[in-house]
């Protein structure tokens, strides 16, 4: 297969997986929405407890877990080069390929310890 094609390929893939999660995301508005107004039209009294509970922020461990998948993701397209030298060209273009998942991993990873330092100084103070 042609790197071209290959390339290609793994964008059709990766948008479709974008696309997928989007929809799903959109689903669960939609489901909770839909559960909101049937709670309010049914007993407003108990509706305002269920908004709480929908409206409640998300707990932050998605960062976490985001980052270190970028970060894994770029060691192993930094790595995979060196095992297979062919070309030292080569090797370059991926490590610079695998720059780009190395820094935004970092950098989620570096924000996440942030906030969670701030947390505990607040909870300190």
């Amino acid at each position: 297969m042609p790197l071209t094609e290959m390339v290609v390929m793994i964008a059709m893939l990766a948008a479709g997986v974008l696309l997928a999660i989007a929809l799903l995301r959109l689903f669960s508005t939609l489901i909770k929405h839909r559960t909101i107004r049937q709670a309010v039209q049914s007993n407003p009294q108990l509706a305002e407890s269920l908004v709480e509970r929908f409206s409640a922020a998300p707990d932050e461990s998605r960062d976490d877990r985001v980052a270190v998948v970028l970060l894994a993701i770029g060691v192993a397209m930094a790595v995979a080069p060196l095992i297979a030298v062919d070309d030292p060209g080569m090797i370059r273009l991926a490590i610079g390929a695998a720059l780009f998942p190395l820094l935004v991993g970092t950098a989620l990873w570096l924000r996440s310890r942030a906030a969670e330092r701030a947390k505990r100084r607040e909870r300190a103070e």
